[in-house]
């Protein structure tokens, strides 16, 4: 009896030795659970600051180079019912003109070498319209020429008469004062194109001497002056009229 009573004792005890080593095991477990948890939680929590931070850091430069370039426009209404943009953007503070829009209009335009000044060709009266940087206008159109009988010959008679004639097209910027244009002036009877200039400051025109062809094209400015290209023919044209090759 006595016996059997140190047996029950002894595996008693044993039983709570497995019992509490059994719950510090268990609660070892949860705790090792609840700090991976926390890890997970934290390189998330982490992770998410980090793509948080990022993408500020990145729209920051965006935001900044949008507040610094931005593209506006001035109106410009044309004879045929027709309005385009004299399309400028915005660097620092400087204003420069870009380009005339909408594209599709295949409207004839023209920007100063300084972007400051922007000629459009108003192809229904074949006129010149001057914008400024900051939006003012001027009429640069030939409105009328002085045959050599002192016979006034006014464009709007010229074209409504012969609607094929070219008084006036394809205007360019030679430099900041001068443009040059083709014409079929000063002859009337003639398919021959010419080359004229005008000085903005004092809208006078002159004919250049030593151009002419039945199809004559400007193109970009180079350093020797302004590219003229006449029945096939590259010359140069300057500022004060003077034609090289």
């Amino acid at each position: 009896m006595r016996r059997r009573r140190k047996t029950i004792t002894f595996i008693v005890v044993i039983s709570a030795i497995v019992v509490v080593f059994i719950g510090i095991y268990i609660q070892g477990i949860f705790k090792d659970l609840s700090k991976d948890n926390n890890v997970v939680k934290n390189t998330a929590t982490n992770q998410t600051n980090q793509d948080e931070k990022t993408k500020k850091q990145v729209e920051a430069p965006a935001k900044k180079e949008q507040k610094q370039e931005k593209s506006e426009g001035y109106a410009i209404n044309l004879s045929n019912g027709k309005s385009v943009n004299a399309v400028y953007e915005t660097k620092n503070g400087d204003k420069i003109f870009k380009e005339l829009s909408p594209a599709g209009t295949n409207t004839v335009y023209s920007i100063s070498p300084s972007g400051k000044n922007m000629i459009v060709y108003d192809e229904k009266v074949q006129g010149i319209i001057l914008i400024d940087i900051n939006g003012n206008k001027q009429d640069l159109s030939n409105m009328q020429y002085t045959a050599s009988n002192g016979t006034v010959i006014t464009r709007d008679a010229q074209i409504s008469s012969q609607s094929n004639y070219v008084w006036c097209s394809s205007p360019k910027f030679i430099d900041e004062n001068n443009i040059a244009y083709i014409s079929q002036l000063p002859w009337l009877g003639k398919s021959t194109k010419y080359v004229w200039i005008e000085t903005i400051a004092n809208k006078n025109h002159v004919l250049v001497q030593g151009i002419e062809g039945e199809d004559v094209k400007l193109d970009k400015i180079t350093d020797k002056g302004l590219t003229v290209i006449s029945d096939g023919k590259t010359v140069y044209l300057t500022p004060d009229g003077s034609v090289s090759e």
